[in-house]
């Protein structure tokens, strides 16, 4: 199946990985301006817009998986290499996408992802943490998976080579060798998902969009059914920081869950 890593013009970070990937896995340029590469069934595009506002991939053919290689930011500036789907669970879409809408997942891409992730992060001795998020930001609108990987929190680590080195392996490995485990739809905590990170780590899940404790400021049922159809494959459990999420939305959601038949396992 053919993916496309998509790498902004704009976005240091993303460059740098692009680089990194280049470097180790031995793409070459199929276009003249040296915008495309590939190598067997990858590709990698450099595109003019920024990550989060790239709504349409200009390629001439039909990827199966989108994986975009980005910066990554936060208020705490720590060096971090994260991982997670696209899609606005709410009424807002500062950062692109469109309101209330979410992109397909292939939950084996992102926990293979995740794992590489670590696997790198630990051979390297990087001193950064590796984080499960959120789903949130665009875009929302590609029709396909759609995954980000990234590394931050400020110029300094965007620029990090052996970072960005982790991220290449990590974008690489969700690309060519996904990492079959039980899929779910996570819900609760913040927009760091601990507890769903640990469930990848140590409990053999996959794990499809996570709603983060705001999205129950706004709860909307149809949501919650798009992220389980907008899943690849089989997925009927829900993955839920049960403290994470205050008992009044707990309550709406476990009414959706049941009314879906899903499992649901505490976390």
């Amino acid at each position: 199946m053919t993916v496309l890593i998509i790498a902004s013009k704009t976005d240091q970070a993303a460059q740098n990985i692009a680089r990194r990937l280049v470097s180790s896995k031995g793409l070459h340029a199929v276009d003249s301006r040296a915008e495309l590469f590939q190598q067997e069934d990858v590709y990698l595009k450099h595109v003019e817009t920024d990550g989060i506002r790239t709504d349409n991939l200009n390629v001439n053919f039909k990827p199966d998986t989108a994986i975009f290689v980005s910066r990554h930011r936060s208020e705490s500036n720590e060096p971090a290499l994260t991982v997670h789907w696209t899609g606005n669970t709410t009424a807002r879409a500062d950062l692109g996408g469109k309101p209330r809408s979410l992109s397909p997942t292939d939950p084996p891409r992102l926990r293979s992802a995740f794992l590489a992730l670590d696997e790198a992060s630990q051979r390297m001795k990087l001193n950064y943490s590796v984080t499960l998020e959120a789903t949130h930001h665009g875009p929302t609108e590609l029709g396909i998976p759609t995954l980000f990987v990234e590394l931050g929190s400020t110029a300094t680590e965007w620029k990090d080579d052996v970072a960005a080195a982790a991220a290449a392996e990590a974008a690489w490995q969700a690309a060519t060798n996904p990492a079959p485990g039980k899929q779910a739809v996570g819900f609760g905590g913040g927009h760091y998902c601990n507890k769903q990170g640990y469930a990848i780590r140590h409990d053999g899940y996959a794990l499809s969009h996570i709603f983060s404790k705001y999205f129950f400021d706004d709860y909307d049922a149809e949501v919650v059914r798009m992220a389980y159809d907008r899943t690849r494959g089989e997925c009927e459990t829900a993955l839920i920081d049960w403290k994470g999420i205050r008992g009044a939305g707990r309550a709406k959601l476990l009414e959706t869950l049941n009314e879906m038949n899903k499992e649901i396992v505490r976390v």
